[in-house]
């Protein structure tokens, strides 16, 4: 484990997307998001991401480093952006400011994307939503890992989504997750690692089980990133499944954004991912103390309720990774896993951007 400043980890995020002609404001929001991800205990999605953007997106040509998001429809409760085939979070921070303001104004807004790249994650775009008082909704296909119940063909997204919304007591509500057992970026994480996954996770390209990572992902230290047969498998069953064609309809079909087995790894540079934001503005329905109020009695009230034998407390969706957030804000440090340093040292030796300093 090793400890560095937050200042000091987003500095060297932003000086390395710079270093690949990311433009500073766009370097900002991706910056943001991957400090986000790590502070609240989400490393695959934290800056080991950066790898990917920089390696698999700047210097393999499936990411335009300099996108020009640009508005398609602009109605009054609604638009659709082109992301330029950016980076996935740029186009999703303009969509979500976009439909803020859109439901501030009409009381429920949605805004979708195309041509664009993965979000890295949905949260932090939520929650926008939330702090403006407002309830956020971001959802993202991203390249088809998943095979749908009883099938053997990657024909499906591991689809994040995420919501979020104020509640009193200095804790937001946040729900995030994807559609699949696990997180792609998990699954990539372990075959960086040489490691073998849990079982329940993951299906060779029979579909039998198996914990081998590179069933899914051939990776290598080049930032090559391959694709194999397998198949990660859908959380819940067939209605999770049918819940990542809901997303897929959302932010693939209705966007104008590719879906389906179109999204694949190899074929990146073609087949470009969407994106689905909402926001719905809570005062249309009542004064947001009183959605603050009862939002925190609904929390209450599920914390209040008996705990299993060895369970100290329950956890409503998203506080782990809040109190998480708030203990190393409060410390001014990240503690980063020897896989995200040493990620970290060889992103140093190809682009040159000094390291941060651990402590």
């Amino acid at each position: 484990m090793t400890e560095i400043s937050i200042q000091g980890a987003e500095l060297f995020s932003i000086s390395l997307l710079e270093s690949y002609g990311v433009p500073r404001d766009h370097a900002l929001i991706i910056t943001e998001v991957v400090i986000d991800s790590e502070l609240r205990g989400y490393d695959d999605h934290g800056l080991l991401f950066l790898d990917m953007n920089v390696q698999w997106g700047f210097t393999q040509g499936n990411l335009n480093p300099t996108p020009n998001v640009k508005i398609l429809k602009d109605n009054p409760s609604t638009g659709l952006l082109d992301g330029d085939a950016g980076c996935g979070a740029v186009a999703e921070k303009f969509a979500m400011r976009m439909c803020i303001e859109k439901a501030k104004t009409t009381g429920i807004a949605a805004v979708g994307v195309n041509n664009s790249g993965n979000i890295i994650a949905p949260a932090i775009f939520a929650l926008d939503a939330a702090k403006e008082g407002l309830i956020g909704c971001c959802s993202s296909n991203i390249q088809a890992l998943m095979a749908p119940v009883g099938g053997t063909t990657r024909t499906l997204r591991t689809n994040l989504i995420a919501y979020a919304a104020p509640s009193h007591g200095g804790i937001p509500f946040l729900f995030d997750m994807s559609y699949s057992a696990t997180a792609a970026a998990k699954i990539l994480l372990v075959a960086r690692q040489g490691s073998e996954l849990e079982p329940g996770l993951l299906q060779d390209k029979w579909g039998n089980p198996t914990t081998d990572p590179n069933d899914l992902f051939e990776w290598s230290t080049d930032g090559t990133l391959g694709s194999s047969d397998g198949a990660v498998l859908p959380i819940g069953g067939a209605k999770r499944y049918g819940m990542a064609l809901v997303v897929d309809m959302l932010c693939g079909v209705l966007t104008g954004a590719s879906f389906g087995m179109d999204l694949q790894v190899d074929t990146a540079k073609q087949n470009k991912p969407g994106h689905f934001v909402r926001a719905i503005d809570i005062q249309q329905f009542m004064e947001l103390d009183e959605f603050g109020t009862r939002m925190q009695r609904r929390s209450d009230g599920m914390k209040s309720g008996d705990t299993k034998d060895g369970v100290g407390e329950i956890l409503l969706p998203g506080e782990r990774g809040i109190k998480l957030k708030q203990e190393s804000l409060s410390r001014g440090t990240l503690q980063l896993s020897n896989e995200t340093w040493n990620v970290l040292d060889r992103l140093h030796d190809i682009s040159g951007v000094p390291l941060p300093e651990a402590s």
